[in-house]
């Protein structure tokens, strides 16, 4: 597969002059990837642009508008779903914030300071008949891997580029 499917926001905001980032747990009766952590974002639904498809999803995660993408980073492949996600990095206003629960198990955050502070570990997961190594961060609440965990440390890099 070629063909970006579905989108993600990774989402920051400002609150008392830091930046922090945004993840949510995904709800545990979804049929995919649940409970994991994971960014605001999905599948891109027919007639609609990448950016429009990540600002729904967006709303309809979290209920927090995109208020300036910044930038996107590399696409990203799903392994068990089979999905190509083109992540977009963007500040997002939280004044509203509510989890949509049938998506949305419960919110997430850590400052940039914290995460540039981090470091990655790489764990290998068995996959069908493979393993797979994936880049894993060990937050004091919560454990990123995966898609997610690629995203996130594709970002940390870009962030080092373009410190916020």
């Amino acid at each position: 597969m070629n063909r970006i499917t579905s989108v993600v926001i990774v989402p920051l905001f400002k609150e008392n002059s830091k930046t922090y980032l945004l993840f949510t747990k995904r709800n545990q009766n979804l049929k995919h990837h649940p409970g994991e952590i994971s960014f605001p974002g999905g599948k891109i639904e027919e007639g609609e642009s990448l950016i429009e498809a990540a600002k729904r999803e967006t709303m309809e995660e979290i209920n927090c508008p995109v208020v300036k993408i910044i930038d996107t980073l590399k696409p990203v492949m799903t392994l068990v779903s089979d999905h190509l996600i083109l992540p977009f990095v963007a500040f997002i206003d939280i004044q509203n914030l509510v989890p949509h629960d049938m998506e949305v198990e419960s919110v997430h955050i850590i400052s940039l300071e914290e995460l540039l502070k981090k470091k990655m570990k790489k764990k290998r997961f068995p996959h069908r008949r493979l393993f797979i190594t994936s880049p894993v961060w060990d937050f004091k609440n919560i454990y990123v891997w995966g898609a997610t965990g690629r995203i996130l440390y594709d970002f940390k890099r870009w962030l080092k580029k373009h410190p916020q």
